[in-house]
């Protein structure tokens, strides 16, 4: 074998490992990492005959994409619903979330070189707190004021919005932990 094809599959298999962790990363800013994970295994096992992570390891693994993709959206609309929100304030909820994700994400570069004073781990929660904080701000922000557009007391309309902040995290913290084990999945048959 080549020299150059040995870098080759060493880079390959890099970018293939970085990839996996970035897609766990991205679902904590309410980004579809699990789907970024489970196209970065498909790439890999095609690359390795679909043996390494097996065929049957990729079926499973669509399966929790779409479990985590779903679970963020319906963890915060049932915390609107319990929080006594209306469907429209879920709509609402989701929207602001995005938006604020989107908002969070443009703070991120200058946060995350900001915290390279504070080594790696700077680095990462600058990179990821901003829109996952404001992503939740964002949801409060959007239900508290659709609440508040259909009439109601401004307390109702605030737990609505707690509520949908939750849920939102619920939601969030359930997806990276399902995210981490697509990873963990992974790289058990991978190699």
């Amino acid at each position: 074998m080549s020299v150059l094809l040995t870098v080759l599959i060493y880079l390959g298999t890099a970018l293939f490992v970085i990839t996996l962790f970035v897609g766990v990363l991205a679902t904590l800013v309410g980004l579809p990492g699990t789907v970024l994970i489970l196209l970065d295994s498909i790439i890999f096992s095609a690359c390795h005959g679909f043996q390494h992570p097996p065929w049957w390891l990729l079926l499973i693994l669509l399966v929790v994409s779409i479990i985590a993709e779903t679970s963020d959206n319906l963890l915060s609309a049932l915390g609107v619903k319990v929080g006594g929100g209306s469907t429209r304030t879920s709509l609402w909820a989701l929207i602001g979330g995005v938006a604020g994700a989107i908002a969070g994400a443009n703070f991120s570069p200058v946060l995350s070189l900001l915290g390279m004073t504070g080594g790696l781990a700077g680095v990462v929660f600058g990179a990821v707190l901003p829109p996952l904080i404001l992503a939740a701000v964002g949801g409060f922000l959007a239900s508290y004021i659709c609440e508040l557009r259909t009439g109601k007391e401004p307390a109702e309309a605030r737990k609505a919005g707690w509520a949908a902040l939750a849920g939102r995290l619920a939601g969030v913290l359930l997806k990276a932990v399902l995210a981490s084990v697509m990873v963990g999945l992974v790289l058990s048959t991978a190699f």
